[in-house]
């Protein structure tokens, strides 16, 4: 359970003069993928740390950022009912059973940068660099990054909501949850 205390602050750069600068923070930052993870790293429903939990307007801001990136890696997107987003790519044999990847977009209350961005940029980032050389069609099965919407279990205190939907395993009690931090009553689907 969260505690308060002091909070992880989020460091602060402009990055439109990046290409002008030599200090190291900015040359890393040049990088596509660790740009998006401090992008990110940004989005958040507090000021001065990191908290994006499900259906927040934070969480809304993500889902249209990661799915921007994974239009920019030639994927075909979409979001699913559950608020997870999705990125997939047929290769060479759209029957193929695909290859999920991927990882959680919300976060705990005073989060890590790191906290599930790193796996969903980085799967992003893969695919991207196939699509830039030519060869994301030639994988021989469908590769998906999902990005899940509900894995920490902040909002309605239960955890794997965005997993478990994909899965196919959310018990019908799922609907009868209630949304305990921000008194917004039971627990509904929500619909794109």
């Amino acid at each position: 359970m969260w505690k308060e205390g002091k909070r992880k602050e989020i460091p602060s750069i402009e990055t439109g003069d990046l290409e002008k600068r030599d200090d190291l923070f900015s040359q890393i930052l040049r990088d596509e993928a660790v740009a998006r993870l401090y992008e990110l790293g940004k989005v958040s429903d507090a000021s001065g740390y990191l908290e994006r939990t499900f259906l927040s307007p934070a969480s809304m801001r993500a889902i249209n950022l990661i799915r921007k990136w994974m239009e920019d890696a030639g994927l075909r997107t979409w979001v699913d009912q559950m608020g997870n987003v999705h990125g997939r790519v047929d290769g060479a044999n759209a029957n193929a059973e695909a290859l999920l990847i991927g990882s959680h977009m919300d976060t705990v209350v005073d989060a890590g940068m790191f906290d599930g961005s790193l796996g969903i940029v980085s799967a992003i980032s893969a695919l991207k660099a196939l699509h830039v050389n030519g060869k994301l069609q030639t994988l021989k099965r469908p590769v998906e990054v999902i990005a899940f919407s509900d894995e920490e279990g902040v909002r309605f205190q239960t955890t794997f909501l965005g997993s478990g939907a994909v899965a196919g395993i959310l018990p019908a009690t799922t609907l009868e949850i209630s949304d305990k931090r921000f008194h917004l009553g039971t627990f509904w689907l929500y619909f794109w």
